[in-house]
């Protein structure tokens, strides 16, 4: 086994992956704003997102553990697959990665609510507790089975749910129903492009395989931009009463003409049906991950709080030129 370095464990936890999975919770606080988005809970806020990108880590890190065989059979060259980071070693440092991703969500719901008995807090750990299963439940004895993209879309809604616990506290069940709306659209778009790419790695595609993977992360798509349009949150519905109804529109559209690059690159990959073309789509759909929160916060929490979210595609994009993201 050779020595592990700094990138090996990049490359295991698919690093340019990080700050999408560190914007969800952000987006999560931004649209449970009864007390206030990350912009007013800035440590908190970070907290929340290195909680988050931890329990992402922790789960690509367990995916390789998981993979370990297949990987070595068909010469990936993954760092454990390699001998790079031993598999004993992976398994403890993965665990540990998601033990204190949970920990710090939970630090961040308590910052807010400055209780041990508060709502958020159990809510945090619940809801925590339940992407962790989810995560396990993917990387281990469902990954084969046909319910592993459901449980991928459901790793990103619960991250989304993960900052909207840490934020509402006991305003959490005081939702309006549509809010439900958004962690389910997630789901659905995650699922549709994990659908896509099962069989990444293959040279030949499966064409149906591909248009029902990019139809359902289509769905999603549609089905945030309805919603925004919809049931538009205060911010929208104060703009909507002094530009006109017209600006109803504005925000769904944004949501849409975002993910163009997305649907374009998963076109080509249908009509290719070559692995590389698949990879450019899923990576442009993971990357898309980031815009779809930052028009959440922006919509919720105003321009600010969508920015901040927004320039995290910088570091995502520099970061994917040296390490692989799928």
């Amino acid at each position: 086994m050779t020595k592990a370095n700094l990138r090996d464990w990049a490359q295991l936890v698919r690093v340019p992956n990080t700050f999408t999975a560190a914007a969800d919770p952000l987006a999560g606080m931004c649209i449970g704003t009864a007390l206030g988005s990350f912009l007013s809970h800035p440590l908190p806020g970070l907290l929340a997102s290195l909680g988050s990108i931890l329990l992402y880590w922790g789960g690509m890190v367990l995916n390789d553990v998981f993979d370990l065989a297949e990987d070595q059979a068909n010469q990936r060259p993954g760092p454990i697959a390699r001998g790079a980071i031993g598999l004993g070693q992976a398994k403890l440092i993965g665990s540990a990665m998601l033990g204190a991703g949970l920990a710090l969500a939970c630090c961040a719901a308590y910052m807010i609510h400055r209780s041990l008995t508060s709502p958020a807090l159990t809510q945090t750990a619940i809801i925590g507790s339940l992407l962790i299963f989810a995560i396990i439940g993917y990387d281990g004895p469902l990954k084969k089975t046909p319910l592993a993209p459901l449980l991928m879309g459901l790793c990103r809604a619960l991250n989304l749910c993960l900052g909207l616990a840490i934020s509402c506290g006991s305003h959490l069940s005081n939702l309006p129903t549509h809010i439900w709306l958004y962690p389910l659209a997630y789901c659905l778009y995650v699922m549709g492009f994990t659908i896509a790419a099962r069989k990444e790695f293959l040279s030949q595609q499966s064409r149906p395989r591909l248009w029902l993977g990019w139809l359902t992360c289509l769905a999603g798509i549609l089905l945030l931009a309805w919603t925004i349009w919809r049931f538009p949150s205060p911010a929208l519905i104060r703009i909507i009463e002094r530009r006109g109804a017209w600006s109803q529109w504005f925000f769904p559209s944004i949501m849409l003409a975002l993910s163009l690059p997305v649907f374009r690159r998963a076109y080509n990959a249908i009509r290719s049906l070559r692995g590389p073309d698949l990879g450019l789509a899923i990576r442009t759909a993971i990357i898309n991950l980031i815009f779809i929160d930052a028009t959440l916060a922006l919509i919720f929490a105003g321009p600010w709080a969508g920015l901040l979210i927004a320039v995290l595609v910088v570091p995502t994009i520099f970061l994917a030129r040296f390490f692989r993201a799928t």
